[in-house]
């Protein structure tokens, strides 16, 4: 396979969208696949070997039909060469008929499943080796990923992991951008996350940590068991119920005790400002309904909000800022184009100076 072939074929099979949908479990996402092959009608090849690669990594047992083992059966049957029927011989090819042929079924698909797992392996391993595992949730969407030790870690829109096929003896270590929840299986092994911000040493927890790298803040909280942070060689432990923000900019590490669930409430759908920038609010609008948000006065960036966002439609949530900001909006939705892609959805803000409201400072 050529370079370039193969670096299509491993991004394929490191895509958890295109997993799911090669191995039967999303049919829902026939079009979208079906455009992929449109828009890259140079890419069949490497396409096609990556879904012949997930469905052998299923190990379904290969089926052998009722013909194949009589054939198979037949021809055993002429090497063993057996003498004209009578008496004992007779009884004898009679009874090894009867014992040898569920045998022969059984054979047949041992020989065959094994086949199948010992190539499926082989080229599992061979992957593993050349490259980690990247997975990334689309803008608008959240996934769940189970690591190799157990570990299950959800992402949040826009996010990215990535993590070897078998962690080594002694050592398990991903690496992340975006916003991730970790509830990290216990081992004497240290999990180590790899971030835009301080690294994070874990022995069997739960966090969640908040690190898009169009952000300066990083955010760490703990929902139970202990982490440390680890800085320029210095270790920050953390307890439940704290959140430690790290100022990119500077450095500067800041502890606080308060409630853990605003920080980790996205899993449900949920999502808890208190006393957050518009700025910081439209950015999470953006990754969450996949739409690009243009805000003309920059200063409305620092007005401060507190809301509970759940499901709402953008539009709703738009309209509903209007109400205690000077702003207003406009929004262009998606529109379909004539490839079966779609627009970027757009919107956007700026001051109202028709409003009588003044921004809180």
């Amino acid at each position: 396979m050529e370079q370039r072939d193969q670096h299509i074929y491993e991004e394929l099979l490191a895509d958890s969208r295109f997993v799911l949908w090669a191995s039967g479990r999303n049919e829902a996402d026939r079009f979208y696949w079906e455009q992929w092959q449109k828009r890259h009608p140079d890419s069949r090849d490497p396409f096609y070997e990556a879904c012949r690669t997930v469905q052998m990594l299923k190990f379904k047992s290969p089926a052998i039909s009722l013909q194949e083992v009589s054939d198979r059966w037949l021809r055993s049957k002429r090497n063993m060469k057996l003498r004209p029927a009578s008496g004992p011989v007779f009884w004898f090819s009679r009874a090894a008929a009867v014992l040898l042929l569920p045998l022969l079924v059984l054979t047949l698909w041992f020989y065959f499943s094994q086949r199948q797992i010992k190539a499926a392996y082989s080229q599992l391993s061979e992957y593993s080796q050349k490259k980690a595992i990247r997975v990334t949730a689309p803008l608008g969407a959240q996934l769940e990923v189970e690591l190799p030790d157990g570990t299950r870690a959800w992402l949040n829109s826009g996010s990215e992991i990535s993590y070897p096929a078998s962690f080594t003896q002694g050592k398990r270590e991903v690496e992340m951008t975006g916003e991730v929840y970790f509830q990290v299986s216990k081992s004497q092994d240290v999990f180590i996350v790899k971030n835009p911000g301080p690294t994070i040493n874990v022995y069997g927890t739960a966090f969640n940590v908040h690190a898009y790298p169009d952000e300066k803040e990083i955010t760490v909280a703990l929902a139970e068991g202990t982490i440390a942070l680890e800085k320029d060689g210095k270790e920050l432990v953390m307890n439940p119920g704290e959140v430690v923000f790290f100022d990119a900019s500077t450095g500067r590490l800041t502890r606080q005790e308060t409630a853990v669930y605003p920080y980790t409430c996205w899993r449900e759908g949920k999502y808890i400002f208190r006393d957050a920038p518009l700025g910081s609010i439209l950015k999470t609008l953006e990754r969450r309904y996949h739409v690009t948000i243009q805000l003309d006065d920059s200063d409305l960036s620092q007005f401060k909000y507190n809301a509970t966002i759940k499901g709402e439609p953008l539009e709703q949530i738009l309209e509903l800022m209007t109400f205690s900001a000077p702003i207003s909006y406009e929004y262009r939705r998606q529109q379909l184009q004539p490839d079966g892609s779609y627009t970027q959805a757009k919107v956007r803000l700026w001051r109202d100076t028709a409003k009588m409201m003044n921004p809180k400072k």
